[in-house]
């Protein structure tokens, strides 16, 4: 029988996992989803592999994580996404499921993803878990806490276009680095010193993201040189500044073309 394939788009809250890719007894989303997808589909044999459009790092949230499997039976998706929801643990969702195209693949098939990314000072408890409070006396010691924006915006807009990321990416993540990052701005808030940081790539080398943010975050506040950005993809070779931590960071979309 011919395969069929599908995908949903999943939201989860990324403290309560330590990323999403599984690994042995720990709390992850692909386990989650692999405990509940056989209970969904009503059956005991082990859960259809499952593909992710990224690999979120521990604390990483989602709003728009792409996740695709192929089954030969044919399946009501949004029948599935109920089931899902039933099955899965508090603090992951499916809020979207479809059938793809043949051959869909969630990582493969993308076209884009963006991620957001939330920094600020001295935000509000109930916003802390997902975004990066400053000042950080780890990250940056001597206390800094107000970010120029324009600094901001102008640093993170020197990674926009096709570059090699290595010199940003985590050690060992570096392999397959050359990437192009399509879009890149800050949207600050006027009532409060938070500011959303977005960015567009066809794909990211690991770690990729939070280090341009905490170099960008350095240069914003003054502890780094504007042309931190550009710079460091221009050196390469290890990173060793700031790297924003995991709880900021969004997984906000992925951009398919055709459309799934």
């Amino acid at each position: 029988m011919e395969r069929r394939f599908y995908a949903m788009r999943l939201w989860y809250d990324g403290g309560r996992f330590r990323g999403f890719q599984r690994q042995r007894g720990l709390p992850t989303v692909e386990q989650a989803l692999e405990d509940a997808l056989p209970v969904a589909l009503g059956q005991a044999r082990a859960c259809p592999r499952l593909v992710a459009a990224a690999r979120t790092d521990a604390g990483v949230h989602a709003l728009g994580q792409v996740v695709s499997f192929s089954a030969r039976a044919a399946l009501d998706p949004q029948a599935l996404r109920r089931a899902l929801n039933g099955a899965l643990p508090d603090g992951v969702a499916v809020v979207d499921a479809w059938a793809a195209g043949p051959g869909f693949h969630a990582r493969a098939s993308a076209r884009s993803r963006t991620y957001v990314y939330l920094v600020g000072s001295d935000l509000p408890a109930g916003l802390r878990p997902y975004a990066w409070s400053l000042p950080d006396a780890r990250a940056f010691p001597g206390g800094a806490s107000r970010i120029d924006p324009a600094v901001l915006r102008a640093a993170i807009g020197q990674a926009v276009g096709e570059h090699d990321f290595s010199g940003l990416a985590r050690p060992g993540g570096q392999g397959k680095a050359r990437r192009t990052l399509l879009r890149a701005e800050v949207v600050s808030a006027t009532w409060v010193p938070l500011h959303a940081v977005v960015v567009e790539g066809t794909g990211f080398a690991r770690a990729v993201v939070r280090n341009l943010v905490g170099t960008a975050v350095a240069a914003g506040l003054g502890l780094a040189p504007p042309s931190a950005v550009a710079d460091r993809l221009e050196r390469g070779g290890r990173y060793r500044g700031v790297r924003a931590p995991g709880w900021g960071l969004t997984l906000a979309s992925v951009a398919y073309s055709p459309i799934a």
